[in-house]
């Protein structure tokens, strides 16, 4: 009895386990190896892990910045946790930009701002944040005009 209660157990804790915890090999990510692109106007993000497109799973992001850089009002379908890594993040919350909202984050800082929630930020120059949440990683625009992908017209 007691040899089966035990063997029960280990499978239920090994069926609990998150699926990064039976790979057989894992990651490392290099910081001058990652993948930057545009993600608004002087911000770039990079993916350390996961998929953040693909619904359901774990990502992690990091977001840097070339200079001081607004993020427009937005928010994400599912929860975004903010870890500053360097330099300094602002965060603020509500659907219109009020810079007397924001937040200074400095490095070590971590904030969780929850699904569905409209947040607005301020990257100072040369900071990296990591994201990281459920995915996927979705960024709505609370005014349409501020999408940097939507199509321009002429």
């Amino acid at each position: 009895m007691r040899a089966s209660l035990a063997a029960s157990l280990l499978v239920l804790a090994t069926l609990m386990m998150p699926a990064w915890a039976l790979a057989e090999d894992h990651g490392i990510v290099i910081p001058d190896e990652l993948h930057w692109k545009p993600l608004i106007p002087g911000v770039e993000m990079a993916v350390v892990a996961g998929d953040p497109d693909k619904k359901g799973g774990l990502y992690v992001i990091r977001i840097r910045s070339m200079g001081e850089a607004r993020v427009p009002p937005h928010w994400h379908p599912t929860d975004e946790h903010i870890t500053v890594l360097a330099g300094s993040f602002w965060v603020g919350h509500g659907g219109a930009y009020d810079t007397r909202a924001l937040t200074e984050l400095k490095p070590g800082a971590h904030a969780v701002v929850p699904a569905r929630l409209p947040h607005f930020g301020l990257h100072g120059a040369g900071n990296v944040v990591e994201v990281y949440g459920e995915a996927p990683f979705v960024v709505n625009f609370v005014n349409p005009e501020d999408d940097p992908g939507r199509a321009k017209k002429p």
